[in-house]
């Protein structure tokens, strides 16, 4: 016997421990780029130490904290899945109020951040210092006087690798992921056929890479057209996201199915590998839902708040580090600066969250019920066929942390 089974759950408001999940991403992205600025004690003197340290943060889980691609990887298959859910759920609205609504919820978001970071660079920015001191420390933000041009460009998420983000240099990953949500609707006609799905995914993979995508890289081709095959390159995110959320209702694992879920996924998140990211993704969705410790402790006050911020954390927290260090220096030392900056950062992203996520939302959705198709039906719910779990709610990493259910 591989599983138990459980009755139908009654709806419940969200799935806070996946909100959990896409907050503890940001957060470790946040650590990741504190760590490039300047909160690293590397190297060491002692050659053994620094051997040590650097094979722990290549060559184990711990990765994450040296490069934050893993977060960004969860961040698409989590959307995915979320989306995919609400989708099979609701029905689609239709192409176009799915692309005007999560346009809405994305840029509007997108434009704060740029404008916000824009605001900083005008009132605490130093070029002597961006271009001396602190040259390397910046995550190249802010290293020219940004213009009306460069604001607009950012904003609609329009970069490339020659004329990249100058303001928000994360806004990498919201190209692919916006490109990629778009047309979410369409996955609908594989419910049934989710393994075609998949071999769509790799096939996409596949055409991104020969366009130079790559692991362990920021992926942005050198003009628009080239981008949008780099965008190609992480499909199989979206895809993975998706076939799951059509595979049926999550099963509730004996407990050494859950421990060894959980060493897997342990250990695949410390492999250079974007397919091996995608598949500890999954087990963690999976051991998230599941009704023991580990879905208790994401649940959590602490955690849920940071998953609603997490989207505006995500944005800010750049030109908010850099702002900290510049503002502080000479008056802290970096490692302090920067750890007030990532204080800095949360307490932003709240204020981030009320004034621009919130009425984001409500906008996004009133855009939708203006465009939605009429009459729209409903898609079939997922047959239970032994996996038995009600789904609550709608949502996405980059879509609403008050949906995300």
């Amino acid at each position: 016997m591989m599983m138990r089974h459980r009755a139908t759950a009654p709806s419940t408001p969200r799935l806070s421990e996946l909100d959990a999940l896409r907050g503890i991403a940001a957060f470790l992205v946040l650590i990741q780029h504190a760590r490039v600025m300047g909160l690293d004690p590397r190297p060491f003197d002692n050659p053994l130490l620094e051997r040590g340290v650097h094979m722990l943060m290549h060559f184990s889980p711990i990765r994450v904290l040296e490069f934050g691609r893993a977060s960004v990887l969860f961040f698409f298959v989590l959307s995915g899945y979320v989306l995919t859910r609400a989708l099979m759920r609701s029905g689609s609205p239709g192409l176009l109020a799915f692309a005007a609504q999560r346009s809405i919820r994305l840029m509007v978001p997108v434009a704060a951040s740029v404008l916000l970071s824009a605001g900083l660079y005008a009132a605490v920015a130093d070029p002597a210092l961006l271009n001396g001191a602190l040259r390397d420390r910046t995550i190249d933000i802010w290293q020219v006087a940004p213009g009306a041009h460069d604001i607009l460009r950012e904003s609609a998420l329009l970069l490339t690798a020659s004329d990249p983000a100058k303001l928000n240099p994360i806004l990498w990953s919201l190209v692919h992921e916006w490109r990629l949500t778009l047309l979410l609707p369409l996955v609908l006609l594989f419910q049934g056929r989710i393994w075609w799905l998949l071999a769509l995914g790799c096939a996409g993979m596949a055409l991104g890479a020969m366009g130079s995508g790559s692991e362990n890289r920021v992926l942005l081709g050198e003009h628009f057209h080239s981008t949008v095959v780099s965008s190609l390159y992480f499909s199989l995110a979206i895809a993975v996201g998706a076939a799951l959320a059509m595979a049926g209702p999550l099963p509730v694992l004996k407990r050494g199915q859950r421990l060894a879920g959980g060493v897997a996924a342990f250990a695949l998140f410390g492999l250079a590998s974007d397919v091996a990211v995608y598949i500890a993704a999954v087990l963690l969705i999976v051991l998230a839902q599941q009704p023991t410790g580990f879905g208790r402790l994401l649940r959590r006050a602490p955690l849920v708040w940071l998953g609603h911020v997490s989207y505006s954390l995500y944005l800010v927290h750049a030109p908010v580090l850099v702002a900290s260090m510049v503002v502080l220096h000479g008056t802290l030392p970096l490692p302090a600066s920067l750890a007030v900056g990532m204080v800095a950062a949360l307490v932003v992203a709240e204020i981030m969250r009320r004034l621009v996520e919130v009425p984001s939302r409500d906008l996004a959705r009133w855009a939708e019920r203006r465009l939605r198709r009429p009459r729209a039906r409903r898609a079939a719910p997922p047959a239970a066929a032994g996996w038995e779990r009600t789904w609550a709610g709608e949502g996405g990493l980059f879509l609403d942390p008050d949906r995300l259910h």
